[in-house]
């Protein structure tokens, strides 16, 4: 996922055509497995780290590591990646850090009004599933089965388990938000596309109204599932700072 220019869902811009392919696997400054739990308060750069596997049509299943805390999200490909997507999440600020360009660029996109040229109208269909999270932390709480319907056609799937991973669920909706504003205002009308734009372009939080979703599949080829996650973990500073020596410019 991590080879497009802006890390992001990738069929976000294979659609849209907006960035080209970019990746240098070279080791970088990862989490330490020896960081100490949060016991008293909460320190800087205190949060967790969530482990997927995705994949989509056009790209084969890969790692995605999202690191969280109260400041930022950042999204790589393990400990090994130079290349990382940088949300500051008060700012509202999407910073894109490609080694192999020695490049920063900076999204910071206003809010759009843009509608959709076409209805959408969600039904949700809900069962419980007995999928189980997988990893070292998996939790034995309650999973649940969402189907959601566009103009009842089958859109999207998420499996979700009460009572997980509620503070990182606010970060993926913030970012996801200031996501979708940039690819309004980069927004071209595609054929058959239309599940694909109103989940990520013009509805970008619905499908995260029931729950954190440890597994998502999508009509359009997309889907992921939470691997592993751990929680009151204090990050290395250098994870959170953006390269002094690249180059810097903005969307």
């Amino acid at each position: 996922m991590y080879k497009m220019k802006l890390i992001t869902l990738v069929f976000l811009f294979l659609l849209l055509g907006m960035f080209a392919c970019s990746h240098q696997a070279t080791k970088s400054v990862g989490v330490d497995d020896k960081s100490s739990a949060v016991t008293a308060g909460k320190p800087k750069n205190a949060g967790m780290m969530l482990v997927f596997s995705e994949m989509s049509a056009q790209e084969p299943e890969k790692d995605l590591r999202m690191i969280i805390t109260d400041e930022f999200l950042r999204m790589d490909e393990g400990p090994q990646s130079q290349d990382f997507l940088l949300y500051d999440r008060s700012k509202k600020t999407i910073f894109n850090v490609v080694a192999e360009e020695k490049s920063v660029m900076a999204i910071n996109p206003p809010e759009s009004t843009l509608k959709p040229a076409f209805p959408m109208l969600w039904i949700v269909k809900s069962q419980t599933s007995h999928v189980m999270m997988r990893g070292q932390n998996a939790d034995g709480g309650n999973a649940t089965h969402h189907q959601f319907l566009l103009n009842e056609a089958r859109c999207y799937d998420v499996v979700t388990l009460d009572g997980v991973l509620d503070d990182a669920l606010v970060a993926i909706k913030e970012y996801r938000i200031t996501l979708a504003n940039e690819l309004k205002r980069n927004y071209r009308r595609a054929e058959n596309q239309t599940c694909y734009e109103a989940v990520n372009i013009f509805d970008p939080v619905n499908h995260l109204q029931q729950g954190f979703p440890i597994r998502e599949w999508s009509e359009y080829g997309y889907q992921r599932f939470l691997v592993d996650y751990r929680t009151h973990v204090i990050f290395p500073a250098d994870l959170f700072a953006l390269p002094k020596d690249y180059r810097f410019y903005s969307q």
